[in-house]
């Protein structure tokens, strides 16, 4: 009932009428303020949804995760160190020449290695007769990183040494295409989303050429 239908009910006294209307009114005004609350509240929503990626994430059987505890994650039996034998079997690619050629073809697999390249030039290769190791070359085919990964399967973490066998990064795979990136001194320092990386701040840092 409006105020026009209050104001035409007949056997209503003035103040009936009046009290009527204030209470029309105040109906009005209340559902005003639960839009707007409402309107705050979705608002809000879409804030959080945007910005969840940075701050949170949920591991296998639904369990969410904040940055502290993937941190505290990734960094549990941590290894610090690598053979130094690996590292010295692999100083520079010993197939540059073809990676090169492949590279520039938009060849990612071949019957013996996987590649995988980036926008700044550098490139890994993964050998398929040892799955749980990356070596990462600079444009030029020398070594500068090599990941060593605990597990094939996700959620899993992997590490990353320089070529004096030092831990550099610690990277958590929640699924292959949402990966968070440590450093060895716990800071986070990429969110590769898809083919993308993004910094602490949300800044697109790297990208995986298609």
């Amino acid at each position: 009932m409006d105020n026009k239908d209050i104001l035409n009910t007949p056997g209503l006294s003035l103040s009936e009428t009046v009290e009527g209307m204030k209470k029309q009114m105040f109906s009005k005004l209340k559902n005003h303020a639960i839009i707007n609350s409402m309107k705050k509240i979705i608002t809000l929503l879409l804030f959080l949804c945007l910005t969840l990626p940075l701050f949170g994430f949920t591991l296998k059987g639904g369990v969410t995760y904040t940055v502290e505890q993937a941190r505290k994650e990734a960094f549990a039996n941590v290894e610090y160190t690598l053979p130094k034998h690996i590292i010295k079997a692999n100083r520079t690619d010993p197939n540059y020449k073809q990676n090169q050629s492949l590279i520039k073809n938009g060849i990612k697999e071949t019957s013996d290695r996987y590649i995988t390249y980036y926008s700044d030039g550098e490139y890994g290769i993964i050998y398929k007769k040892n799955l749980y190791y990356e070596f990462g070359y600079k444009s030029d085919g020398r070594l500068e990183t090599i990941g060593k990964r605990v597990s094939l399967v996700c959620p899993t973490k992997s590490y990353r040494y320089n070529i004096n066998s030092k831990l550099v990064e610690i990277a958590l795979y929640l699924t292959l295409d949402d990966v968070y990136i440590f450093d060895s001194n716990g800071n986070l320092t990429a969110h590769w989303i898809g083919n993308r990386a993004y910094d602490a701040k949300g800044y697109l840092i790297k990208e995986v050429v298609e």
